[in-house]
């Protein structure tokens, strides 16, 4: 039950983020190109990469630096 309502939120931003781009392509009258193609899979990736980013952030130990002397 929770892991589809996980997907269906992840799915539901990615594919705003999609129209989003595909809209400010066919605004500016652009084609099809190889850096708007990369845009639009990109759309779907960040979510993923900005998740990984704040488990790794919550997860990982915190280390204290050591203060030392420095001549």
């Amino acid at each position: 039950m929770t892991e589809s309502i996980v997907v269906s939120v992840y799915c539901a931003i990615s594919t705003v983020f999609m129209l989003m781009t595909a809209l400010e392509g066919w605004a500016i009258r652009g084609g099809w190109t190889l850096a708007r193609g990369a845009g639009l899979a990109a759309c779907s990736l960040w979510p993923l990469m900005l998740t990984a980013f704040f488990l790794h952030a919550v997860l990982s130990p915190r280390r204290m630096p050591r203060l030392g002397r420095t001549r």
